[in-house]
C-alpha cells in the first residue's frame, strides 16, 4: 500500500499534462497544428517503410518476435506480434535511417517512440477512430518535446539520448490515452515508465546498431507500462522532480519543470518540428546544407579546393565532428550518419546525401576518402551549446577563400520543407521500399486523411503489409 507521503506527492508538470491531454479535442486545435500532426505521421511512416526495406528483419528481431505471445499488433513487413514487440520493431525501423523528424531546440526525434507505441496501442485497443489516434500522438510528442526544451543539459554533458529518455514519457502518455485514460492510470503509466527509462550515447560513440533501437525500447516499455498501470500496478508519483527523480538522477538538476507546461494548450512544440532532408544525424545537417551551397557556388572551382574548414557548435562537434577513425573512414552506416566529415565530403562529391549514399558510400569510395582528407572540423566556442545550431564552411584554393554560412539547415521550421517536398521525400522512401507509385499515393492519401478514419487498425495492418 502506498504511504501517505507517496499518496500526496505532487508533480505539477505531469498533473497539468494529464489534465490537458484528457481535455484535448482534435476539432478544437488550430488547423496548422492538425496539419503538422499528419505531416509528422507521413514523414515517420515513410521513413519506417524505407528503413524496414534497407535494414531487413535482422535475426535479433526475429528472435524476439518468434518467442510467441498474443499477436495483437503488426510488424512492418513481418509477423504480427505482442503489442510491445511490434512497437519495438517498428520503432527500430522508423529510426534506422536517421530520416525521421527532429525538434532542433529539444535535440531529439519527437515521434520516434510515440508513433510506434501509438500504432501498437491502436491495434490493441480496436475500433479507435483517427481523431483519437491523432490526439494521442500529439499529446505524446508534446510531452517529449517539452521535456527536451525544458532541459538545459546538453547531450555531451549528460551522455543521454533524449529521443529515448524523454520518449519513454511521451510514448507512455500516448499509449495510456489510447488504452485507458483514467487519471490514475495515466499517472501510474508515467511513473512506471520512469522506472524503465533509458537511452544513452555510447552506441553513437561506437557506431553500434543499438543506437537506432533505443526509441523502440522506449515504445515497447511505454506499452508495457500502460498495460501494467491499467491492471493496477502503481508507479512513482514524482518521476520528474522527486528526490531521485529524472531531474536529479539523469539531468543534474537542470530540468525546469515549470517550462514543461509553459503555454500548454496555447502553443504547440509540434509546430516547431524539423523534417529531415538527409538521412544522417541532425547535427550534421547545417554542414551538409552549407556544403551543397558551396558546391553550387564554386562551380568549376570545386575541383580546385585544397582545404575545407567546417565550424560547428561544441555539442555538434563532440557528437559528429571529432576526427576519430570511425568518422574519417566510417565502416558502418551508423558511423557514417554520425560523421560530419563523411557527410560534407559526400555532399561535395555527389551533390546529394540520400539513403543511396548510405548504401554505396559506406565504407567511403576513394573519391569521398580523398575529400574527407581535405576537411578540418572545428568547434565554434561562441555557438550555442544546446541547440542543433548552424555552420560556417570555408573552402581554400587557388581561387582564394570562399565562405558559406548556414544558420538553419533545410527542414528547420524557419527554413522548412514544403508540402510538395515532404511528399516527394515520402514517395522516394516508398520507392526504396519497393512500393509501386499508385500504392504509395494511396498510402499518402490515407495518412493525410487519417483523422477521418472510423478505425485506424485496418490502416495499420495495411501499412505493415505494404512491403
Amino acid at each position: 500500500m502506498r504511504s501517505a507521503a507517496g499518496a500526496t506527492a505532487a508533480e505539477p508538470a505531469l498533473d497539468s499534462f494529464i489534465e490537458w491531454s484528457r481535455e484535448l479535442r482534435w476539432d478544437a486545435l488550430p488547423g496548422a497544428t492538425r496539419s503538422m500532426v499528419k505531416r509528422e505521421l507521413l514523414d515517420y511512416l515513410g521513413a519506417a517503410l524505407a528503413g524496414r526495406a534497407v535494414a531487413g528483419m535482422p535475426a535479433w528481431l526475429t528472435a524476439l518476435t518468434s518467442t510467441g505471445g498474443r499477436p495483437d499488433a503488426s510488424v512492418i513487413g513481418g509477423p504480427r506480434a505482442p503489442a510491445h514487440l511490434a512497437a519495438l520493431c517498428n520503432g527500430y525501423f522508423g529510426h534506422v535511417l536517421e530520416y525521421d523528424d527532429t525538434h532542433d531546440e529539444a535535440v531529439l526525434h519527437a515521434g520516434a517512440a510515440t508513433i510506434p507505441a501509438a500504432l501498437a496501442a491502436a491495434q490493441l485497443h480496436g475500433s479507435l477512430d483517427g481523431r483519437a489516434f491523432c490526439e494521442a500522438v500529439l499529446a505524446g510528442i508534446e510531452l517529449t518535446c517539452r521535456l527536451g526544451v525544458a532541459t538545459r543539459l546538453n547531450l555531451v554533458e549528460g551522455g543521454w539520448i533524449y529521443t529515448a529518455l524523454f520518449g519513454h514519457f511521451g510514448a507512455a502518455l500516448a499509449t495510456a490515452r489510447i488504452l485507458d485514460h483514467r487519471p490514475p492510470v495515466l499517472r501510474d503509466a508515467l511513473g512506471i515508465a520512469y522506472c524503465l527509462a533509458s537511452g544513452n550515447h555510447q552506441s553513437t560513440r561506437e557506431g553500434a546498431p543499438t543506437k537506432h533501437l533505443q526509441p523502440g525500447f522506449a515504445a515497447a516499455n511505454a506499452v508495457l507500462a500502460t498495460l501494467m498501470a491499467s491492471a493496477g500496478l502503481e508507479g512513482v508519483r514524482q518521476p520528474l522532480t522527486g528526490e531521485d527523480g529524472l531531474s536529479r538522477v539523469y539531468l543534474r538538476g537542470r530540468l525546469d519543470d515549470r517550462r514543461v507546461c509553459a503555454g500548454l494548450g496555447e502553443r504547440f512544440e509540434i509546430d516547431r518540428l524539423s523534417f529531415k532532408p538527409y538521412p544522417t544525424c541532425r547535427l550534421t545537417h547545417p554542414a551538409i546544407s552549407a556544403a551543397l551551397r558551396l558546391r553550387a557556388e564554386l562551380g568549376e572551382d570545386l575541383g580546385r579546393v585544397e582545404r575545407v574548414e567546417v565550424s560547428i557548435g561544441p555539442q555538434a562537434h563532440d557528437v559528429v565532428g571529432r576526427a576519430s577513425p570511425e568518422r574519417l573512414v566510417p565502416a558502418t552506416r551508423v558511423a557514417a550518419q554520425f560523421s560530419a566529415q563523411w557527410a560534407v565530403a559526400t555532399a561535395l562529391v555527389h551533390g546529394e546525401v540520400t539513403p543511396r549514399q548510405l548504401i554505396e558510400e559506406v565504407p567511403p569510395s576513394d573519391r569521398v576518402r580523398a575529400c574527407i582528407a581535405r576537411i578540418e572540423c572545428n568547434a565554434d566556442t561562441q555557438a550555442a551549446g544546446r541547440d542543433v545550431g548552424g555552420c560556417t564552411l570555408r573552402a581554400h584554393g587557388p581561387f582564394g577563400l570562399h565562405q558559406v554560412q548556414e544558420k538553419h539547415a533545410r527542414g528547420h521550421p524557419d527554413n522548412p520543407l514544403t508540402d510538395a517536398e515532404l511528399l516527394a521525400k515520402f514517395n522516394a522512401n516508398m520507392r526504396i521500399a519497393g512500393v509501386p507509385d499508385t500504392q504509395a499515393a494511396e498510402l499518402a492519401r490515407a495518412v493525410l486523411e487519417i483523422d477521418d478514419a472510423a478505425d485506424v487498425a485496418p490502416f495499420v495492418t495495411r501499412l505493415a503489409g505494404a512491403i
